[in-house]
């Protein structure tokens, strides 16, 4: 055993990994000891070690050796004084007093360890050699060669400037296999959440084109239906215009990406349709923007009705029983051949529209008025919903309620039935996504019900017999606080909860972000398997939810940039320090602009080289 690690130690002493120079040699004295998970390292003043930055190393583990790949967490200077006092009695107390014997202090840095060859849970021994490490340590540390399905998105962080390569995820753990979803947490403006959720999208259609065209035989070929819901603002009615603001610099970065052409989308748009018409859309600064609504018979066949009414209403058990006899009145459900659930108005349904319902319950309410000297009503359906034990209080509220519901929707409710146009994404082109505006609708009960609405289609489609082998529906919403707020428990927050825990191996998959995820439903951010932080608040940081973030990395996602990341995957040891590129697509109507840059066309413009490489910094400006 003796001989075994006297060898080793000469071979580390005489051969550098590659011909690098070391950084320094491991340290382990009281105070300071070496770990499973953390270790420190001394460095000599010539060598600069840098907060962010990956190293490895080689160290005897038994009768073996072991390489181990780690993340510096933070460094360190260290003085031969025991306190302040010392130091400036060394000066006498005068600044500009010089003393002819040098301090002698160290350099010494904090690792974390990321990962290790053989994998096994045990210290390296101190005097080892650290060497810096770059995109080959990187992409063993992240496990890249282990990933069935490697996605980037973005560089990985090597130091203040230099990077390591490009930065994976597994789609595995995104799209379903052995985990799914992906959450984004970040301050507004310097978070950068909505233009990372289209870098992700960008790059999970890129990667699912390639593989259709490198497996044409593959029948089970990944496919996604992509769904953006566009906020605030009308931001992201842009994606398919090129930004002003995409420099050179940025696309240099997606070159080392490996994505050669980065551009703009290929969308489509649509938007609330405008009261009192039945083809537009409302004005949102583009001509070519499909309008969307529902009439009755389309809310009821999609089976949606009951997402019309608000968290109160629905809170209140009589009303809930009115509301589902109601829709038994006007519904009536079967089954195709193929077992598909088929729901359809009954012949006998007492409304078709809107307007027919409301008409329906005022004569039935004015009727219910009148002295009970009558022998019959004047509809046998209402006299049911009476003798359904539903007070006539019930009643009339639902009537104040959905009337006032269908009056102030903005359009997209349609009273009489006449030119309506439902969303449908279950016909939607694979590959190309929607952008569906909400910010449109000024109720936010009316925000929560599209997006409820559009789930729900993506449910049924993955969950009957007819489910799409191989079909993905991803949809990318921000601001989550608002439609699946923790501690509520109405049926969009439920229904989106169980998209989060349930529908991730049925191809449905949320790519959702908001400013705090403490006040999100837990069930829906724990349950993403990628977890993304940019700039975040301290006191948010202190919730339970970011418990997978280590202590020592709290105060840097405090200060991180608007092009910086932090990315945990359940495979990484340690989150992941993600450079990510300033999209080419427009994140507002101020940047657009139909033309490519400039640069683009120009014969200098070449991908950067491979090896080490070292960047200038982000050129990010506030970013949605």
């Amino acid at each position: 055993m003796a001989e075994d690690t006297d060898n080793f130690t000469v071979e580390q002493e005489n051969t550098e990994p590659r011909g690098l120079v070391p950084l320094g040699r491991i340290g382990a004295p009281r105070g300071a000891e070496a770990t499973s998970e953390q270790f420190y390292f001394w460095a000599p003043d010539d060598q600069l070690v840098e907060k962010t930055q990956l190293i490895f190393l080689k160290s005897p583990a038994g009768r073996s050796s072991v390489e181990f790949y780690g993340l510096v967490s933070e460094v360190f200077r260290r003085s031969r004084r025991a306190d302040m006092l010392e130091e400036t009695d060394r000066f006498d107390g005068r600044p500009e007093e010089e003393v002819p014997i040098e301090s002698r202090g160290v350099t010494y840095a904090q690792v974390r360890v990321l990962a290790s060859r053989p994998n096994i849970l045990s210290p390296p021994r101190e005097e080892g050699l650290v060497y810096p490490a770059f995109e080959p340590e990187a992409r063993i540390a992240y496990g890249v060669e282990d990933m069935e399905r490697p996605m980037v998105l973005g560089l990985i962080r090597n130091g203040g400037e230099a990077v390591a390569g490009p930065a994976y995820i597994d789609l595995d753990y995104l799209l379903g296999a052995m985990g799914g979803h992906m959450n984004v947490t970040g301050i507004a403006g310097a978070g950068t959440k909505s233009s990372f959720l289209t870098v992700a999208l960008y790059q999970l259609l890129h990667s699912c084109r390639q593989y259709a065209l490198d497996h044409p035989e593959d029948s089970e070929k990944p496919q996604v239906r992509a769904v953006i819901l566009n906020v605030k603002g009308f931001d992201l009615f842009w994606l398919d215009q090129w930004s002003t603001k995409f420099k050179e610099a940025d696309w240099e970065i997606w070159q080392q990406m490996g994505q050669e052409a980065p551009a703009p989308f290929v969308a489509q748009f649509f938007a609330p349709q405008q009261p009192g018409s039945d083809h537009l859309a409302i004005a949102v600064g583009r001509s070519d923007v499909h309008p969307y609504s529902w009439a009755l018979e389309d809310i009821l066949r999609e089976n949606i009705f009951t997402f019309l009414f608000s968290d109160g209403d629905r809170d209140d058990d009589n009303f809930a029983l009115l509301v589902a006899d109601i829709e038994r009145l006007l519904i009536r459900e079967s089954r195709h051949a193929d077992g598909t659930p088929r729901r359809e108005l009954r012949p006998d349904a007492p409304a078709r529209t809107f307007q027919d319902l409301f008409d329906w319950f005022e004569r039935g309410l004015s009727r219910d008025k009148e002295e009970e000297s009558f022998e019959e009503p004047p509809d046998p359906a209402f006299t049911r919903l009476l003798r359904g034990q539903h007070h006539p209080g019930t009643l009339r509220r639902f009537y104040r309620r959905l009337r006032r519901i269908v009056y102030e929707s903005a359009g997209i409710f349609r009273l009489d039935g006449l030119g309506s146009h439902p969303l449908n994404i279950r016909e939607l082109e694979p590959g190309k996504p929607v952008i569906v505006d909400i910010n449109g609708l000024s109720d936010r009960h009316l925000q929560r019900f599209v997006v409820a609405a559009l789930l729900q289609q993506a449910i049924e489609q993955q969950t009957g017999p007819g489910a799409l082998t191989g079909m993905h529906y991803i949809f990318v919403l921000d601001e989550l606080n608002r439609f699946a707020p923790r501690g509520h428990s109405d049926p969009i927050t439920q229904l989106i909860e169980t998209v989060a825990a349930e529908l991730r191996s049925r191809g449905v998959i949320l790519l959702g972000a908001q400013q705090q995820a403490s006040l999100v439903s837990a069930r829906v951010v724990e349950n993403a398997a990628i977890r993304v932080l940019g700039r975040t608040g301290g006191h948010e940081l202190q919730q339970d939810v970011f418990s997978f973030l280590p202590e020592s990395l709290r105060k840097y996602v405090e200060q991180m940039g608007n092009g910086e990341k932090v990315v945990h995957q359940p495979s990484f040891r340690e989150p992941m320090h993600v450079r990510v590129p300033r999209p080419p697509w427009a994140m507002r109507k101020q940047e657009a602009s139909g033309k490519p840059p400039e640069f683009l066309a120009r014969a200098g413009a070449q991908p950067t080289a491979t090896g080490p490489r070292r960047l200038p910094p982000l050129p990010f400006g506030e970013l949605p």
